[in-house]
């Protein structure tokens, strides 16, 4: 029975890798993707005693009994967030940073989202007559108060960065503005401290916090340097993925195998008279 269990469970977490790796290849071109690989962790273990004389042994390095593993469990997606390669593009909305910041976005939860991804557009607000720097899907971009940014009266083709992230362009009547600054932060450990909220954006796990470029005292360069016309591609490695694609599959069927094996024996063991 401890045979099925255990390969029941190599089935289902090579799944669960198959699915992650399936998702970074369909990603592979999607701007600012941090590629997923699933964390996994043991199964209870089945622990086995032994007579008391046998314990302590001065020359025994292993611990007393027989322990059997029952298996494993993904237990987290871990996000690799090493820098993609940058993409130079025409269009003076695509930024991207050069650096181990984040673009801020406000999330329709009411917390700050996170992104590696700059190919922003200029939404339209039909209801208040104004226009905001956005995600594609009209998420929109947070200016480093905190502030949704106003692109309302700006000519989108004049708009540029500097690198700290301050916006400058040129109103429809030609005259020069400084529209305000891009909200950046930097995150100690993102691949642990955010979790996907879809779309390349990440939330704030629990008992984590962000550094933004509001923070008193926050050196510069903890946030990188802001492009402009440019853009951070995803970071998946085909390569890696086809390669990870074939152990996993191979894995998998090694698995699958076990299964029948197990269910082979059981049923021989079922015909013992």
């Amino acid at each position: 029975m401890s045979l099925l269990t255990i390969a029941a469970s190599g089935m289902q977490s090579q799944s669960q890798q198959l699915d992650a790796i399936a998702n970074n290849i369909a990603n592979v071109n999607t701007v600012g993707y941090a590629s997923v690989n699933p964390t996994f962790a043991d199964n209870l273990t089945q622990v086995y005693g032994q007579p008391l004389p046998v314990q302590g042994l001065p020359d025994r390095q292993t611990p007393a009994g027989l322990w059997l593993g029952t298996g494993a469990h993904a237990v987290f997606n871990h996000a690799n967030f090493a820098l993609g390669s940058d993409k130079t593009t025409q269009n003076p909305l695509d930024m991207a940073i050069v650096g181990d910041g984040f673009f801020t976005v406000a999330l329709s939860t009411g917390q700050v989202g996170y992104t590696r991804a700059g190919n922003f557009i200029a939404s339209h607000d039909a209801k208040t007559g104004k226009t905001y720097l956005a995600l594609p899907d009209g998420t929109r971009v947070l200016s480093q108060s905190g502030q949704p940014l106003d692109l309302t009266g700006i000519a989108v083709n004049t708009l540029r960065v500097a690198p700290d992230g301050t916006l400058s362009g040129t109103t429809m009547n030609g005259v020069p503005v400084q529209i305000g600054t891009l909200g950046l932060a930097y995150i100690a450990h993102p691949g642990s401290a955010l979790y996907s909220v879809g779309d390349s954006v990440y939330a704030l796990n629990p008992g984590y916090r962000a550094t933004t470029n509001a923070t008193p005292g926050a050196p510069p360069s903890l946030f990188g340097q802001v492009h402009g016309f440019m853009l951070e591609q995803s970071n998946v490695s085909l390569t890696e993925q086809m390669t990870q694609l074939v152990a996993t599959q191979q894995a998998y069927e090694m698995s699958s195998t076990a299964v029948s094996i197990a269910n082979k024996m059981m049923g021989l063991e079922n015909q013992l008279r």
